[in-house]
């Protein structure tokens, strides 16, 4: 008996200490059947954004090589809602990559409620027009949101990060 309870004990600990894969997005797929500038950070910045929620890509279809902008757009699946997503890298001067990342959903609220229910600890930054509001992640440098409502009952929520490399 005592045996039987330590053998168990090594099993889920050796299985613990084992590497755990991140979700693989369509992302990995692009990545692996053409070159695509930043290839890696444009992965990771996929896994990040679409964790494990459904989703369809598509990328852009010209020429892609290291000095040109890579952009793809998916469609991913919430338990309330879909949105659309779109990814961006391109090596800049140093050779480094900067990527961003854009999301745009439809909230079934006004933005003041959207605001207050899911955008609480965000910074407020300003209006871009009257019916606008951009705020400011605490959280994620480089993450902003742009808060629109939409027939005074549905929010347009966009947020945005950049990810600038020296």
């Amino acid at each position: 008996m005592k045996l039987n309870a330590v053998t168990t004990l090594v099993a889920i600990f050796s299985t613990l200490s084992l590497p755990v894969q991140a979700q693989e997005t369509s992302m990995d797929r692009i990545a692996a059947e053409q070159s695509i500038p930043c290839s890696e950070a444009l992965r990771d910045l996929a896994r990040l954004s679409l964790k494990e929620n459904p989703h369809r890509m598509l990328e852009q279809q010209n020429k892609v090589d290291d000095v040109h902008l890579f952009n793809a757009l998916a469609v991913t699946s919430y338990r309330d809602r879909d949105s659309h997503v779109t990814f961006h890298g391109v090596r800049n001067a140093n050779g480094q990559c900067d990527t961003s990342v854009i999301e745009s959903y439809v909230l079934q609220t006004n933005c003041a409620d959207a605001r207050h229910e899911a955008f609480s600890k965000w910074q407020y930054e300003g209006k871009l027009n009257e019916r606008t509001s951009v705020l400011k992640s605490k959280e994620i440098e480089g993450k902003q949101a742009f808060l629109t409502d939409q027939f005074s009952t549905l929010c347009l929520v966009t947020t945005r990060q950049v990810v600038n490399n020296q």
